[in-house]
């Protein structure tokens, strides 16, 4: 099973949440994506590893590169509108707060959020 988590830049949102979904969906392959293939964030690398969490094992793609073949696509906050996703079954979470050019705070509310928003999601579709 696929499951792909779906920001603008694919720096901070994406990457938050595919590394807090790799903890509950142990069996699916989790994917980053964005409308560029951006770096990693240093600020994301930090939130996570309060959790005990990393990016490790996540695999990383902009919108061009991304296969039609997904279980499921999680929009997790797109301000400039929303990247067009193909999949099986579509999430979107808009509420996300978008921690760019923000302080390491605003980092941290997108994570808790997210973690919420996940367990939500483990539980509908495990």
């Amino acid at each position: 099973m696929k499951i792909a988590f779906i920001s603008n830049g694919n720096s901070l949102r994406s990457q938050l949440a595919a590394s807090i979904a790799k903890k509950d969906f142990l069996d699916f392959e989790i994917i980053s994506v964005g409308s560029e293939k951006d770096d990693k964030d240093p600020t994301v690398y930090s939130v996570l590893q309060e959790e005990g969490l990393d990016l490790e094992n996540i695999e990383f793609k902009s919108l061009l590169d991304l296969e039609f073949d997904l279980d499921y696509a999680v929009i997790v906050g797109c301000e400039e509108g929303c990247p067009l996703v193909f999949a099986d079954k579509i999430f979107e979470w808009e509420h996300i707060v978008n921690p760019k050019d923000e302080s390491i705070d605003v980092y941290r509310e997108a994570r808790n959020q997210l973690k919420i928003e996940i367990k939500k999601l483990a539980k509908e579709i495990l």
